[in-house]
């Protein structure tokens, strides 16, 4: 029995509460430190009503977003909700329960009605960022056990150490005798696209392990490895409608737990049939599909309006099974090609090729003459690296490894001869057939999700400070201009760290690293360019005005508020202008004192690297 209206003379109030949270996020970073997650909630509104008769409690969530925050990452977004456009976006999560009031003494809580909402969503995750997660998770075991660790010779005489089991300590709540009645729960359906990515570069680095030069069949097992990728592989889970449903916790948990259980089996499939290397056949029919539908329904649809809506019904199915058809197939033919190409990539055993590479290929072109212009690209870029991979491969394993590395470096350097343009001109094959695919849609307006912001800069001294918008930004803007000296190793490259900033009179921003200065467009300050995508479009319409090794500086002189950079031989000195003399002479200051440190571990390299020859030489 529920409570009624309250009796003469008696008053029962009434309470409504909402609370609304715009925006907040949480970052997770590990003890290196690094940043590893940043998670995002927007537009958290908790509404709570209570009455004299019933309860209603409301939730609801405009955004969720979980961000890979690594280096290079392939998948930036982990977890989010299908980009829409503006005018279409609606709450990701919706909870709503109504419970009526019961009289005193009953056990029963009933629930008139609950349900659960949850939009469609992106999972996205690759190898890296999983053994990251794990390698997270041991270091907060490790600190757990050395809390519950005790030295027992520190306690006194006659004392004794009782260890009592977890249940005496923390007690179990007894389970409660009261049940629930639910009249009405709803269950929504749950779409989610899934797509895994293993990082062949990430396993190859251990290809050489055994004593040899390096491991062929384990070159081979990564080469492989290429082919598990899986690429949105679609799981939907249907609704869940219970009425008039009685019991307690348990009881009620049995059908739901069962009812996803075994959809989650019957979805099991397209998984299989989402990977790369077959096509992603999945994807292929329900593209396929989508098109027959259309060609059959949009002309119905029109016959029953008027003949002229007949017409436009025919034209409309028409277009759309011939997008579908060629998006689908010249997709999947692509999709094929470019796991082939990554494999031979793998063979190459060159990282940063590789990383190139998988970096490129998330990068699709939007029509026929930008897949033409990227393949060409991948081509050109294949004997390059071919080519100069016979200086360069030995060049930098002897500087890594020793004679061991140089001798490596041959061996990888003679592969990469024909390897690396192969897969060059198999990757420009995959470039140009998803252009021929993405042509028949090259017109149609893309929504994506972008980062939820820059990931955080950690300082040199590893104090993690409040995120730093402007910082960030200037962190990010150093991957955006690799370095281009073969001079410079692959290790340094990698090692590479933002150390500040300056912003000249005219909003150029003087960007500092331990390996170089560079003097970027004032755009480039801009925070609000959240997307790499953004970022890499920018980048290609301003470059930055000069980019300097240290290496290559002789020193900095003065004027006013102007800096003159002195540069080594010959060439031409550069110069920047500030705000005041005096933050100009603070900044002198800071790049003297940087210049003097990298010539200081400079000469102490070449020192190393003397010493090391002279006694692999002479033993």
């Amino acid at each position: 029995p529920t409570r009624g209206p309250a009796p003469p003379g008696e008053e029962r109030q009434s309470l409504s509460a909402t609370v609304a949270l715009p925006e907040f996020g949480v970052s997770m970073i590990d003890s290196s430190p690094e940043e590893i997650f940043f998670f995002q909630v927007r537009g958290m509104v908790l509404a709570y009503e209570d009455s004299p008769i019933q309860s209603t409690a409301e939730a609801s969530i405009l955004h969720v977003q979980l961000d890979n925050c690594l280096d290079n990452a392939q998948f930036p977004i982990v977890l989010a909700p299908e980009a829409v456009p503006p005018s279409q976006k609606k709450p990701f999560l919706q909870l709503s329960v109504h419970q009526s009031k019961t009289i005193e003494g009953v056990p029963v809580d009933i629930y008139q009605y609950a349900s659960f909402l949850m939009q469609k969503m992106k999972f996205s995750i690759e190898e890296r960022i999983m053994l990251r997660m794990m390698a997270y998770a041991e270091e907060f075991a490790k600190e757990e056990g050395g809390l519950l660790r005790i030295d027992e010779s520190l306690l006194g005489d006659g004392a004794e150490l009782v260890r009592l089991p977890a249940e005496q300590l923390y007690p179990l709540p007894e389970s409660s005798t009261r049940k629930m009645f639910f009249s009405f729960l709803q269950l929504h359906p749950i779409a989610m696209d899934i797509s895994l990515e293993l990082s062949s570069e990430l396993r190859s680095h251990y290809a050489s392990e055994g004593g040899a030069l390096f491991n062929p069949l384990k070159l081979l097992r990564n080469a492989a490895g290429t082919a598990i990728d899986i690429d949105e592989a679609p799981l939907r889970l249907n609704a869940l409608t219970i009425e008039d449903a009685y019991g307690n916790t348990s009881t009620l948990l049995v059908p739901i737990i069962k009812h996803y259980s075994s959809q989650v089996i019957r979805e099991a499939y397209k998984v299989l049939g989402s990977l790369e290397i077959l096509g992603n056949p999945v994807q292929l029919v329900g593209n396929l599909g989508e098109g027959v539908v259309d060609f059959f329904y949009e002309p119905a649809k029109g016959l029953v309006s008027s003949p002229q809506d007949f017409g436009r019904g025919l034209a409309r199915g028409t277009t759309s099974l011939l997008k579908h058809t060629l998006s689908g197939v010249f997709g999947a033919a692509s999709k094929v090609t470019g796991k082939i190409a990554e494999g031979i990539a793998v063979l190459g055993m060159d990282d940063e090729f590789q990383q190139r590479a998988r970096m490129e290929a998330r990068k699709p072109p939007k029509h026929i003459g930008e897949g033409l212009l990227e393949g060409g690209k991948c081509v050109a870029y294949g004997v390059y690296r071919g080519l100069t991979g016979i200086v360069t491969d030995p060049y930098h394993g002897y500087r890594l490894q020793g004679w061991k590395g140089l001798l490596k470096g041959v061996g990888t350097g003679v592969l990469g001869i024909g390897l690396k343009p192969a897969a060059g001109a198999v990757a420009a094959t995959s470039k140009i057939l998803l252009g021929i695919g993405n042509t028949a849609t090259c017109c149609d307006e893309e929504f994506e999700n972008g980062r939820a912001r820059f990931p955080r800069y950690i300082h040199l001294d590893r104090v993690i400070r409040p995120y730093n918008a402007r910082d960030a930004t200037m962190a990010a803007s150093l991957k955006l201009y690799p370095i281009q000296d073969l001079g410079v190793s692959k290790e340094e490259k990698k090692g590479e760290t933002y150390v500040r900033m300056y912003e000249t009179v005219r909003g150029e921003f003087l960007v500092l690293s331990n390996l170089r200065l560079l003097l970027i467009p004032a755009k480039f300050g801009n925070a609000s360019l959240k997307s790499e995508r953004e970022f890499q479009t920018e980048r290609k319409h301003a470059k930055p005005h000069f980019v300097l090794l240290w290496e290559d500086l002789r020193g900095f002189e003065p004027l006013a508020n102007t800096i003159v950079i002195q540069m080594d031989g010959k060439r031409k000195p550069k110069q920047f202008k500030l705000g005041t003399e005096h933050e100009t002479a603070k900044c002198v200051v800071t790049l003297r004192k940087m210049l003097s440190e990298h010539g200081k571990k400079r000469r102490g390299k070449i020192a190393g690297a003397v010493s090391n020859v002279v006694k692999k030489t002479f033993g």
